[in-house]
């Protein structure tokens, strides 16, 4: 069997595992397709969607699983600005925001922008020197300290001034429909840095992502993500997905990154770790800073990586609309479903209850390139400036929900809906996005609202 051959089945058996995972859950409209009501499988809430996420899953029954699972919601809510280890504050010395929740509003998203009230912005600009370290990790700048800039400081000032804005770029539809796209433009200036350094920098501007299913993304055996990897595009569809493989900082090993736009952590640890560390400026036992201690204790650790782990999946709405029932068939006539796939399984959680579940997250979390239009030259270990995890779309339907705040897409909130967002894909997935374009303005408001039941 040819290389070719055995990428395209590799891909075919993950698709046709989960149709018969599914086996219960099939739908009544159609034989083939899943019902995609149980987003979390077993981890799935009928709460209403602002408590589903926030509460343990409904199959967390251990009462010391649920205390601890509260333990972490109130960590991961918790405004460290008056906290003092040996009357210094425990935050900072320079930070972006005083509490998970400043960010991850209602487990949501948050505000763009860089306004003077900085608790109004829930974005980060990444900064590096061009160039990876040996380890294939971004190049710091010594001035900052650290990945990002880091513009606030315990005293209330404001350490950079920052500049967002737009550019809009019109377009319009084969059917004569016009649409527009807004492009950042991004201008800041690192004090004391020489104009030569300047130069040499690279960055990229991040705004957060909702924190939804987080234990069962960790969960998807590395087996199945390597099936729907295919890096130098054997089987020609034009999508080459690939892996990408970071340092474990615990153990020292490479492992599969899962979380963050550009796949650079391997586990929800990590990944909060490096969120206590780069946005709130607290040394932990993963990052850990010598000269400010240990700020973030192991039991607040454990049970803010507990809580995201352990926490439910609200459901999917109105799956018997026909509108959503016709956008859902066309999400996969435009192959939408190649990279955003629908369904995947667990095998050994890192809880037990996300252990052997079938879910609807609709990602590989592998890396795409995205083409020229979403790219920065900022790279991150395998991740160049043009490549991004798939990310997933279960919580599209609740984001307004979750939070009052307007949801805005795409690694940097540049799109302001989701047919904006669509518009923005390129590289692999730029025949999608002329698909879509091709499609009757009624056909895109079915896709879209197939999308907004998530």
């Amino acid at each position: 069997m040819s290389g070719t051959e055995r990428t395209t089945l590799n891909k075919l058996h993950i698709k046709f595992l989960s149709v018969i995972a599914a086996g219960p859950l099939m739908c009544a409209h159609t034989a083939l397709a899943e019902d995609l009501t149980l987003l979390g499988g077993d981890l799935t809430s009928d709460a209403n969607p602002n408590f589903a996420v926030t509460l343990p899953a409904p199959n967390i029954s251990s009462e010391e699983a649920r205390q601890f699972h509260l333990e972490g919601f109130v960590g991961f809510n918790r405004n460290f600005s008056g906290d003092k280890i040996d009357g210094r504050p425990i935050i900072g010395p320079a930070f972006n925001h005083n509490a998970c929740g400043s960010c991850h509003v209602g487990d949501g998203k948050g505000r763009i922008g860089f306004p003077k009230d900085a608790d109004g912005s829930a974005m980060i600009i990444k900064v590096s020197l061009r160039g990876l370290n040996v380890d294939g990790s971004p190049r710091n700048v010594r001035r900052l300290g650290g990945e990002q800039l880091q513009d606030r400081r315990p005293n209330g000032r404001r350490r950079f001034r920052i500049k967002l804005g737009y550019r809009e770029l019109q377009g319009v539809y084969p059917d004569g429909e016009e649409y527009s796209l807004r492009k950042p433009v991004l201008s800041f200036k690192i004090p004391g840095l020489s104009e030569e350094r300047a130069k040499r920098l690279v960055h990229s501007l991040r705004m957060t992502p909702p924190v939804i299913g987080m234990g069962l993304l960790e969960s998807i055996p590395v087996e199945v993500l390597e099936a729907l990897a295919d890096p130098f595009d054997q089987d020609q569809d034009g999508i080459s997905g690939k892996i990408s493989y970071v340092p474990n900082l615990e153990t020292g090993q490479l492992e599969v990154g899962r979380f963050g736009f550009r796949a650079s952590q391997p586990t929800v640890k990590q990944q909060s770790a490096a969120a206590f560390f780069n946005d709130m400026g607290m040394s932990n036992e993963v990052f850990f800073d010598a000269a400010q201690g240990l700020e973030v204790s192991p039991f607040l650790m454990d049970s803010v990586v507990f809580y995201q782990q352990a926490a439910g999946v609200h459901r999917a709405r109105n799956q018997d609309d026909p509108d959503v029932i016709a956008g859902r068939s066309i999400f996969k006539r435009i192959e939408c479903d190649d990279c955003h796939v629908m369904t995947l399984t667990t095998a050994q959680g890192s809880v037990t209850e996300t252990s052997d579940q079938v879910f609807h997250p609709f990602t590989d979390l592998l890396l795409h390139d995205m083409g020229p239009g979403l790219a920065d030259r900022r790279k991150e270990f395998s991740a160049s400036g043009r490549e991004w995890r798939t990310t997933p779309l279960w919580g599209l339907g609740i984001l307004n929900e979750l939070n009052s705040i307007d949801p805005s897409f795409l690694h940097d909130g540049r799109a302001r809906n989701l047919e904006e967002a669509i518009l923005w894909h390129g590289g692999e997935a730029k025949k999608s996005r002329q698909n879509f374009k091709f499609l009757t303005k009624g056909e895109r408001r079915q896709l879209i609202k197939f999308l907004q039941s998530l």
